[in-house]
């Protein structure tokens, strides 16, 4: 791959605002050093805060269509799915759910012009639903898939299948149904979703309490603890779509309010652990957030590409701020250009549990390890923040400065994570990559109108319920604002 810095993508706004105030670096981006350097004598004895980085912010549409890249090579041509990874010897020969989920994603916002790739990846997903007996057969869910030359290019690559990444796989099914109305896309979708049903019913009757499992196993030792019991798991928004158009109706579970039941007892005060703790940077700023399971950055962020950006209760969306507040104070503090997110090591394993310590619930007794920092779920979190707002462009900053490393750019796309100590991961994850490109997705307009003309409860309804206490009160957002990022010279220093 080609890691020339100079021959990448023009991702950087540039400006000749010649302030160097805070306000001033958000509303614009780097212009002259002399610029810059008469400013700051125009102003001496104005008392301002000055930015630790005087950086470019990134160009939103040219950061999608560089990531978007990753397309040209990553994909199966005979299956259109997306392939599980790419590295140094080219992509591999396996998709998952999650990387299906988000390509699907990404192909619906492009509309009509996608609808043929989108049917040959239905026609592939419903040819991957095996038809034979029940535990054998996945349950019509989908684990790991291995591409063939067989005549539905799929086969399973292992017995194990992850519920909650089914769930968003189903929920962005759910959308190419509703975007793609009076098409064949719509009667596959369908057809798919209605063929997981009867599974999701009986995961949830025989799974521990009434949360659905984590993972179930196709062969003997069937469902696994833990259960999906906790808010900020880990695709929260998969969950509730499963909960709101599934349940109910089949032999398993007859009642529909089992499924709205079970929502209620994950976004219960039981399920959503709240802890205070005091910033890195300075210990006169107490941070009250929620906690995720393995602390990951992607637990809070990536659902957010799936809701409308209204959808969440004030609590949530406040809540939501103060954990991005504590990723980005954490990582200024380690002198890091990303935050602490599931993404691949050095050695290729994928660190699902890579996450910032002191937002892992403990309670759940996960474990996580802070070992490699990303931008994926950063990107995510624009979604937070109005477009002219000073909090989406100091996470432009914030990105912008982890995409203007040296050596980060491969030729299809940013590589998917940074050591501590610097090392580039030189690997591109789908899931990453997938969740980069969607940070101005409307597809989630069509998710909240599936469920609604299903006559089931929407998104909107869901997350609107979804209320973070801390000592009996919401959550509120702290009146500190996020931190900037650090100059790139005093990185892993």
């Amino acid at each position: 791959m080609n890691n020339d810095q100079e021959n990448g993508p023009a991702l950087m706004e540039a400006s000749s605002e010649p302030t160097w105030t805070r306000r001033s670096f958000l509303q614009s981006t780097l212009g002259s050093v002399l610029a810059l350097q008469a400013a700051a004598c125009d102003n001496v004895g104005v008392e301002e805060e000055k930015p630790f980085f005087d950086g470019s912010q990134i160009d939103e549409e040219a950061f999608i269509a560089f990531n978007a890249l990753y397309y040209d090579i990553g994909v199966d041509t005979k299956t259109q799915l997306p392939c599980s990874s790419i590295s140094g010897e080219g992509p591999t020969a396996e998709t998952d759910p999650v990387s299906i989920a988000f390509r699907l994603q990404y192909l619906i916002d492009q509309g009509s012009t996608a609808s043929a790739t989108i049917e040959t990846m239905l026609d592939h997903l419903l040819g991957a639903q095996i038809r034979g007996l029940p535990p054998l057969n996945y349950r019509n869910l989908l684990p790991r898939l291995a591409f063939t030359d067989s005549e539905t290019g799929l086969e399973p690559a292992t017995r194990e299948y992850f519920v909650s990444h089914n769930a968003m796989l189903s929920a962005r099914v759910a959308m190419a149904a509703q975007a793609f109305k009076g098409t064949a896309i719509e009667d596959k979708a369908l057809t798919f979703l209605a063929q997981q049903k009867e599974g999701y019913n009986e995961l949830l009757s025989r799974s521990v309490g009434p949360f659905l499992p984590t993972v179930v196993d196709a062969g003997i030792r069937g469902i696994d603890e833990p259960a999906l019991d906790l808010l900020f798991g880990g695709y929260y928004e998969g969950t509730a779509f499963v909960l709101s158009y599934f349940i109910g109706d089949t032999d398993f579970i007859a009642d529909p309010q089992v499924g709205l039941d079970t929502w209620q007892a994950m976004i219960d005060v039981q399920n959503t652990f709240v802890a205070e703790h005091p910033a890195s940077t300075t210990g006169a700023v107490a941070v009250t957030s929620p906690l995720a399971r393995n602390g990951s950055g992607f637990q809070y962020f990536h659902p957010l590409l799936a809701l409308q950006s209204d959808a969440l209760h004030p609590s949530m969306r406040d809540a939501l701020y103060n954990a991005l507040y504590s990723y980005l104070d954490a990582a200024l503090y380690d002198r890091l250009p990303g935050i602490y997110s599931a993404g691949p090591n050095l050695g290729g394993d994928f660190l699902d549990d890579n996450g910032l310590n002191r937002l892992a619930a403990r309670q759940r007794r996960q474990r996580s390890q802070e070992t490699v920092v990303t931008m994926d779920a950063l990107a995510a979190a624009l979604r937070l923040f109005p477009e002219a707002s000073e909090e989406r462009q100091t996470l432009r900053g914030w990105i912008s400065l982890y995409a203007s490393l040296s050596g980060i750019l491969s030729t299809h796309g940013h590589f998917s994570s940074i050591d501590k100590n610097g090392e580039i991961v030189r690997s591109l994850f789908t899931r990453q990559n997938g969740a980069m490109i969607l940070m101005n997705s409307t597809a989630a307009d069509h998710l909240d109108a599936f469920l609604v003309d299903h006559g089931k409860p929407g998104m909107r309804d869901l997350f609107g319920q979804v209320v973070l206490t801390y000592q009996g009160a919401p959550i509120q957002k702290i009146e500190a604002t996020l931190p900037l990022p650090p100059k790139p010279e005093h990185l892993f220093t």
